[in-house]
């Protein structure tokens, strides 16, 4: 449910991609001088020069890319174009995002000049890095690696949220499954071991055979897919950790507690040893969800994401977002981490926290006192919740248990809450479980204008909620640009949607009436998320809108496109000018969804280049967008093709 400033139906940024390089090699991936351009390319080749603008000083997986053609794109045109290109397909994720690839390129072929070469091609929608993703931690306070006797009075975050009084309706069902995607799982775990998710078919089956036929051998307990294989078993820690907040067996007389004491566990391992991950091992995660909910028939009801650190995968990237978009029809909630850098996300965007989709839940991370912890990230519009995250008590590598602290530490919180939930009651539909959690928590200060909900999880609370009324503006969020876009506003009581809302933006007067009809800009119908398309002008400047239950939220709107002529036949040539975006940020430019140059922003904040008209561009208005990659930014001016 979280927000980021880039508007639903624009297709923003490409990122690089990757699958088959250990990333012990991400040092590597980090960006030099960007490639020479032949003579003869084309205007869009000659812009898409992003190595050491858009790349250097970030890591990612060398020599590959996430690249998604577009819609009849036939798999012979694929390959021809991954051939010229000089890339073949590494793994497809066909199955979440339709045409939506992992590419390895040849030895020789630099990520920023793969890049080049397939955003010339008219079949690619974007072709984007394979950033390198990081987990959500802070420093550990104390490691404990061998108690075996109860440790539950170490475990605070659960008298303070009243889980206790919610095991008295539910202690969870161990035919409901999350998913932890993490460093993986010690999934033999003294306390974790009769929770863990256990693929039937693989686990009675033939070993070395893939028995049920998903393209995975042997993966009785998830899979690993940083290093390419069916053993998701834990080497960092942290992933354990977060796996027996979820789901460590509780009232057996050893360790510690989940807040499911009955649930499954299905580790899909996405980081390595070092905590470092990479977009496309993500998504593999997310496809495999997909197939086990869908496919096999496993009710998988959440995912807990506790990643996204900057400066690599914590910008909005398009590969990332359709796949956790795809996960909304299956319904499955996606928890993930605010972020540690002790900073407002509606002001600068956390992805993918802060993707505009109605299945994710971001969480801040509180302490024993009910303070938002020093180093959580917050946002009024953007962060929907708090759990605790200081020194919570968890399972741990080795039979072990550790106290860790981060927002990391806090999204398994609600993942494990959204499993609770479906126990308690299992004709729940997933939005209404989305919904309990946020009414039914429990109103604290610190979290007072720092969340969409002002409240720290409450189990309890959300299973006897009555009368819980929740109203936030979600987007757009502090700033904008101008172009059409959602203005969305959650209203509900307790599970319920509360009744359509209209809201005033002034200056100027505009009226909208929001819509939970799942009609234009309205997602899902029904799920409490009321929306309306908005579209303010070049240098509208600051606005305020006010519901009509008499909240106001400001917003800047602060970029503009222009165009130095607005019509003409294919081939003109256009001077693109950006205004109001980050100074010397690294900005997209695209022609309607395809990307046609990348460039930087000046010191103040504006952008500049000549781009061509692509030649196969048909009669009628066509839209040019200027989407900064750091700002989270978008401006679009219309082109009328004569």
């Amino acid at each position: 449910m979280s927000r980021g400033s880039p508007s639903r139906g624009l297709m923003p940024r490409r990122f690089a991609a990757a699958a088959l390089v250990p990333l012990t090699a991400l040092a590597i991936g980090l960006a030099g001088a960007g490639p020479s351009v032949a003579a003869g390319a084309s205007t869009a080749a000659r812009h898409q020069q992003p190595a050491a603008s858009r790349l250097a000083g970030k890591a990612f997986v060398p020599g590959q890319l996430l690249v998604r053609f577009a819609a009849g794109t036939t798999p012979a045109s694929i390959s021809a174009t991954n051939a010229a290109v000089g890339a073949t397909t590494a793994r497809s994720f066909s199955y979440l995002v339709p045409n939506l690839q992992l590419v390895g390129l040849r030895p020789g072929l630099t990520v920023a000049s793969a890049m080049s070469s397939y955003a010339a091609r008219a079949d690619v929608l974007y072709a984007q890095p394979n950033w390198v993703s990081h987990i959500d931690v802070a420093k550990p306070s104390h490691v404990d690696k061998t108690p075996n006797d109860p440790k539950y009075s170490q475990q605070w975050d659960w008298p303070k949220i009243n889980a206790p009084a919610a095991w008295d309706n539910t202690t969870g069902s161990h035919k409901i499954v999350v998913t932890d995607i993490d460093t993986g799982m010690q999934y033999t775990h003294e306390d974790l071991a009769a929770n863990a998710w256990q693929n039937t078919a693989e686990c009675n089956g033939q070993k070395g055979v893939d028995d049920d036929h998903n393209g995975y051998v042997d993966d009785c307990y998830g899979i690993d897919t940083i290093n390419h294989d069916s053993d998701p078993n834990d080497d960092n820690g942290h992933g354990t950790h977060t796996a027996g907040t979820i789901g460590a067996v509780g009232n057996n007389g050893v360790g510690v507690t989940g807040m499911n004491w009955n649930v499954q566990v299905m580790p899909c391992k996405s980081h390595d040893s070092t905590g470092n991950g990479a977009v496309s091992s993500i998504i593999e995660c997310y496809q495999y969800v997909k197939m086990e909910k869908v496919k096999y028939g496993y009710d998988i009801v959440a995912t807990n994401n506790s990643y996204g650190s900057c400066p690599e995968a914590c910008d909005y990237n398009p590969a990332t977002y359709d796949a956790i978009a795809a996960l909304i029809k299956p319904g499955v909630i996606m928890s993930y981490s605010a972020g540690n850098s002790d900073r407002d996300n509606d002001l600068r965007g956390q992805y993918p926290a802060n993707y505009d989709l109605p299945n994710i839940v971001t969480v801040a991370a509180t302490d024993s006192n009910d303070g938002l912890a020093s180093f959580s990230e917050w946002g009024l519009r953007s962060v929907d919740v708090g759990a605790p995250g200081v020194s919570v008590y968890s399972t741990y590598i080795n039979n072990g248990y550790a106290n860790l602290s981060g927002t990391s530490m806090a999204s398994p919180h609600v993942a494990g809450l959204v499993a609770l939930l479906h126990s308690f009651d299992g004709n729940l539909k997933w939005w209404q479980i989305r919904n309990l959690i946020i009414a039914g928590g429990d109103p604290i200060a610190s979290l007072k204008d720092k969340t969409v909900s002002g409240r720290r999880i409450d189990p309890e609370g959300s299973m006897s909620c009555s009368g819980q009324k929740i109203f936030g503006m979600l987007s757009p969020v502090a700033n904008t640009g101008s172009m059409k876009q959602a203005v969305e506003a959650l209203n509900i009581n307790c599970a319920k949607p509360a009744g359509a809302v209209t809201v005033t933006i002034k200056p100027g007067g505009t009226k909208l009436s929001l819509s939970d009809n799942g009609k234009g800009a309205d997602r899902v119908a029904g799920d409490g998320i009321y929306a309306a398309f908005w579209s303010p002008k070049c240098g509208t400047g600051q606005v305020t809108f006010t519901f009509d239950n008499g909240k106001s939220y400001p917003v800047n709107v602060a970029a503009c496109a222009k165009l130095s002529v607005s019509s003409g036949p294919p081939g003109t040539s256009v001077k693109v000018t950006g205004t109001g975006y980050t100074a010397n940020e690294v900005a997209d430019i695209f022609f309607d969804n395809k990307m046609v140059a990348t460039v930087n922003a000046d010191g103040s904040g504006k952008v500049s280049t000549t781009v061509q008209v692509p030649n196969n561009a048909k009669t009628g208005k066509h839209l040019f967008t200027v989407s900064g990659q750091t700002s989270g930014l978008a401006a679009t001016a219309t082109f009328k093709v004569t």
